[in-house]
């Protein structure tokens, strides 16, 4: 399965000192610079990278202004980043948490990303590490 099925990805800057280490993460805008953030719990998420943000010619990720990421804007069944340790049951509601990842809970006033769509299963201990199905359409907007 692609990343986000019948989406194209669009290269947006990031924030200075931010880089996305991954595919899957969830991202907002940071409205003060016009560039992309990894959400925080509070925050609305707007897309979901592509794959990891740009490198320097040492391979390092970099963190200068100017330095962009690939992403998809959610809206599609898309595969998202989880926190680690949750179980997933199909229809679940997902909600973005800080370091861009998904999580069960809608604490802290989380914001609602969508609708678990995958089969019943129980993510890794590692956070980061698995990937989970989510239908974006159902989002937050505010």
């Amino acid at each position: 399965m692609t990343y986000a099925s019948g989406q194209e990805a669009v290269n947006m800057t990031m924030k200075t000192g931010v880089t996305v280490a991954q595919a899957g993460l969830i991202l907002t805008n940071d409205g003060t610079n016009n560039t992309v953030d990894l959400t925080a719990v509070s925050e609305v998420g707007l897309f979901i990278s592509a794959d990891e943000s740009e490198r320097d010619a040492a391979g390092a990720l970099v963190t200068a202004a100017g330095a962009t990421v690939s992403a998809y804007p959610m809206g599609g069944v898309m595969l998202v980043v989880a926190t680690a340790s949750q179980t997933w049951t199909t229809g679940l509601p997902v909600y973005a948490t800080n370091a861009g990842l998904a999580t069960t809970s809608s604490a802290s006033s989380a914001k609602k990303i969508g609708l678990y769509v995958g089969p019943g299963e129980a993510t890794t201990a590692v956070a980061g590490a698995s990937l989970i199905r989510v239908a974006t359409a159902g989002a937050a907007i505010a």
